[in-house]
């Protein structure tokens, strides 16, 4: 039975690091738009990268595949430090804020924290703690589900009803996501007929950061706290020589393998790609870096 839910923010740089910037995290490294796979679109992101969000929708194949991953790890085991700092997610629409604690408590060493930060009081008082009591913790954490509240209601924005572009909600249900609108105007900008950009690099060339356009018809609303939505949102952190999937909705970390602090964003991206390759007629996927400023 839910007992919490809160508002999901987007998957917008701006909103983010507005977010850690009221959490006490000083801005030496904020988020940017990864804006596709392609070498090209990777070398506009800036250097170093220390954590890669995505958001995805959460759809039958996906779940078929999450089933299969977690009783396979069950069965086989996998090496996961016990340095990964992973929670659990029992706060419906919050995933946005968990994600962006996972990306923050496993890069702690290269943040820098105003006095106190209210992150950093959370980070230090649940590092002890297992991932479940870390979400029973986040549950009654006032200070960071208030920040959270107003940093969704500042940046949330949905399709006007005149809008000829797709719209998509901000998450599913037990899972919050950070919003994404679907990109096709790349696809028609770019002359390329939906019906034939299926191939990973095309597809995710369909990336579109999100924007708050008036000529898209867009404009800031509030979603309502019980939609029923269906993205959600993941962190790709580097621990200790991996790479690690953090998502709130599973019962562990995943190890995505070996990577460092020079591969993270292309390591990360080869993950993207794969979560992309599940549903080849999706659409909804979008990604923001973790980035030295």
């Amino acid at each position: 039975m839910e007992r919490h839910r809160w508002l999901p923010l987007e998957a917008n740089p701006e909103v983010t690091n507005q977010f850690l910037k009221q959490l006490g995290l000083h801005p030496k490294w904020q988020f940017v738009d990864v804006y596709g796979m392609d070498p090209e679109l990777l070398s506009m992101v800036p250097r170093p990268v220390c954590a890669v969000l995505l958001l995805f929708p959460i759809t039958e194949k996906y779940e078929v595949f999450r089933t299969e991953e977690e009783e396979k790890i069950k069965s086989q085991g996998q090496d996961v430090k016990s340095s990964v700092y992973f929670m659990k997610q029992t706060i419906s629409n919050a995933c946005g804020t968990i994600g962006l604690i996972h990306a923050i408590a496993n890069n702690k060493d290269k943040m820098h924290f105003e006095s106190g930060s209210t992150l950093k009081k959370f980070l230090e008082e649940s590092v002890s703690m297992s991932p479940e009591e870390r979400a029973r913790y986040l549950e009654n954490y006032d200070a960071i589900r208030v920040t959270h509240e107003t940093s969704a209601h500042e940046g949330q924005t949905e399709s006007s009803p005149s809008s000829s572009q797709p719209h998509c909600s901000h998450c599913r249900t037990k899972a919050s996501s950070l919003c994404h609108h679907a990109s096709l105007p790349w696809v028609k900008r770019n002359h390329v007929d939906p019906a034939k950009a299926t191939s990973p690099s095309l597809r995710l060339r369909r990336w579109r950061p999100f924007l708050r356009l008036p000529s898209l018809g867009l404009h800031s609303v509030a979603p309502n706290i019980d939609e029923k939505v269906d993205l959600h949102f993941i962190a790709l952190v580097h621990v200790d020589g991996h790479l690690y999937e953090l998502d709130g909705r599973k019962p562990f970390p995943i190890n995505h393998g070996e990577t460092s602090d020079e591969t993270l964003l292309e390591d990360a991206i080869e993950v993207c790609k794969k979560f992309m390759e599940r549903d080849p007629d999706e659409l909804r996927f979008n990604a923001i870096a973790l980035s030295a400023a």
